[in-house]
């Protein structure tokens, strides 16, 4: 049987010893490189057969070099499956890693279920874990707002009133009522 040959990009040496180990107990999986930055990421896709990349996003502080370094081993061409693996679940981290070429981002608190995450992107199923479908599913349905209804809901985001709206776009309170209703329609159909 062929092994999944899995690359560890962490810079945590504790989590890098604790996903190794639980890696390793896996007959199907075998680690060919851990690495701690996005420099020997990148180095290392270029040089070493792999199949899957379980890449933490903060490599160093908190400057999502991570993603940067998934977007530039996908820019390879290389069959690469690269799947995130963070402590962080906020929705823009989460659109924009996807965006830059990950096939699956996982939370570090669901790591259990990595071990399948990793069989799928092998695989090619797409398939995106729990942790991340919320944020691309809202993201798309951003993207059925119309120009007006995007620019109330940011306000919405930052903490603007109705009143303050209706002030800041020269409108009635209906009309941002309206707006309101079509934005909450729009975002809450097909869960």
């Amino acid at each position: 049987m062929k092994k999944i040959k899995v690359m560890l990009v962490e810079d945590d040496p504790r989590w890098q010893r604790d996903i190794v180990d639980d890696l390793e107990k896996e007959s199907d999986l075998e680690v060919v490189r851990v690495v701690s930055s996005k420099e020997e990421a990148l180095e290392t896709a270029k040089d070493i057969e792999m199949d899957v990349i379980l890449m933490d996003i903060n490599l160093t502080e908190n400057n999502l070099d991570g993603i940067e370094a998934t977007l530039e081993i996908f820019s390879l061409g290389k069959e690469i499956k690269i799947i995130m693996l963070t402590a962080l679940g906020d929705r823009d981290t989460i659109v924009k890693a996807i965006e830059y070429g990950a096939v699956n981002y996982v939370n570090k608190s669901s790591f259990l279920d990595i071990l399948e995450c990793i069989r799928e992107a092998y695989r090619n199923e797409v398939s995106l874990h729990p942790d991340a479908t919320g944020a691309i599913l809202r993201e798309i349905r951003l993207k059925s707002l119309t120009p007006m209804e995007k620019n109330i809901y940011t306000l919405k985001e930052e903490g603007y009133t109705r009143p303050q709206m209706a002030q800041y776009f020269h409108t009635t309170l209906d009309t941002i009522g309206t707006h309101m209703k079509n934005i909450s329609r729009k975002l809450k159909r097909r869960k």
